[in-house]
């Protein structure tokens, strides 16, 4: 989409997405698993009932392997202008070395996307890549899995742009 992302909205958003059963309640997942550990036939070795629960859990839900993307990062602003800095002490958001326009929150760097699993990054690109002050900006994320829910994914991802 054209535009900039805020960095704290695709982070929420990847964990959404990667991490899509990180809320639900210890109880509620052991009882799942006990139940198909129950319905497993006699005989089979551990490795082969992990195979099956894996599967069975995994069968109708998506499954996302990778995610790769680059992206302009626009951050927020506070009601007086102020531009928000993150709250992680390990992001690099730009605001300490001047890569942020102090008008608009628009950080010149384009950041690359990376996710294998459910781990992921978003991390500026080399000083080389920076948007040019009249380059249309705009943020490209590619995912790949199965069964992947496309409106989903396409409403969760421009929920990420600044308004």
């Amino acid at each position: 989409g054209r535009g900039s992302v805020d960095l704290h909205k695709i982070n929420s958003w990847l964990a959404s997405i990667l991490w899509p059963n990180q809320d639900e309640d210890d109880k509620v997942l052991r009882a799942r698993l006990e139940k198909m550990l129950s319905n497993e036939s006699g005989g089979s070795d551990a490795k082969n009932s992990q195979s099956k629960i894996s599967h069975s859990s995994q069968s109708d839900k998506q499954t996302i392997y990778r995610v790769k993307g680059v992206i302009s990062v626009g951050h927020g602003l506070d009601n007086t202008g102020n531009i928000i800095p993150s709250s992680n002490d390990w992001v690099d958001d730009g605001l300490a070395n001047g890569d942020v326009c102090c008008q608009d929150g628009l950080d010149k760097r384009r950041y690359i996307v990376q996710a294998v699993n459910d781990l992921w990054d978003i991390l500026p690109a080399s000083q080389n890549l920076c948007w040019e002050a009249n380059e249309t900006r705009c943020c490209k994320i590619i995912v790949i899995g199965k069964w992947l829910d496309e409106g989903q994914l396409h409403k969760g991802f421009q929920y990420c742009f600044n308004s």
